[in-house]
């Protein structure tokens, strides 16, 4: 007997036929067995060849016993992929009112924001402005009353400094919080220009993983044109292996 996770039952138990058992102790010998084959004339390539088929026919077994088992879980998680889809789009269905609703009170509370921010804008910049007429006329007087005293340098100085001082006006204060929620600034992307990045990345103002090489259609490439496919920074070469035929 041998435990393991199941559809049903976590502590599921498989059968072994003892077929299946003496395959797995041969199967875990195999690759000791495959060490000591030696292949220096067509008799022993034979004999490795057959040592091969033995490898496949043993794979065959462990196949029977476990591919009727792998499509059943296959089976079941498309049934259960499919449930799972349909209650996403019932939630889907049942929020989008919900995240419509959302959408418009936000965008109503943006918008007041922004309005907000211009009269606050345009209030300190008026009051700022009254402040720094006031600076101004009172720089002035104070000018006004250094030459009427003969000090004409100082009245100088104090007009020179006025036109340089900086105007300073109390901040208005913050807007108050709203309690429960908070506005959250979000950058997105789009790439525009795929040539351009790639250029980008040659030439070192981009990082190169801002580029992912599609390896799938790469390689579907390479298999139609094999030894023909050429194209920088991708290397190919032929893998040989042994498939049994069956003849």
């Amino acid at each position: 007997m041998e435990k393991g996770g199941g559809m049903n039952d976590p502590a599921r138990v498989i059968d072994i036929t003892p077929e299946e058992k003496e395959v797995r102790s041969v199967a875990l010998a195999l690759p000791d067995n495959a060490r000591t084959i030696k292949v220096s004339d067509y008799a022993t390539k034979e004999a490795a060849n057959a040592f091969f088929l033995k490898c496949r026919e043993a794979r065959k077994v462990i196949d029977t016993h476990y591919d009727p088992k792998i499509e059943a879980w296959k089976e079941a998680k498309k049934h259960a992929d499919g449930e799972r889809a349909k209650l996403v789009a019932e939630k889907a269905t049942y929020e989008a009112p919900i995240v419509e609703a959302e959408k418009i009170a936000n965008t109503k509370i943006l918008q007041f924001d922004a309005e907000d921010k211009k009269r606050r804008d345009e209030e300190l910049r008026i009051a700022t402005e009254k402040q720094r007429k006031e600076n101004e006329e009172a720089a002035l007087r104070a000018a006004a009353e250094a030459e009427a005293a003969g000090e004409k340098e100082e009245a100088d100085a104090i007009l020179e400094e006025a036109a340089h001082a900086p105007t300073f006006v109390p901040a208005p204060p913050p807007p108050p919080k709203l309690q429960g929620s908070a506005e959250v600034v979000t950058w997105k992307m789009e790439v525009i220009d795929l040539k351009a990045l790639v250029l980008a990345v040659a030439s070192g103002k981009a990082p190169l993983s801002y580029i992912v090489a599609d390896e799938v259609a790469i390689r579907r490439t390479v298999t139609a044109q094999k030894a023909y496919f050429q194209c920088p920074g991708i290397k190919t070469w032929p893998e040989e292996s042994r498939r049994a035929t069956g003849r």
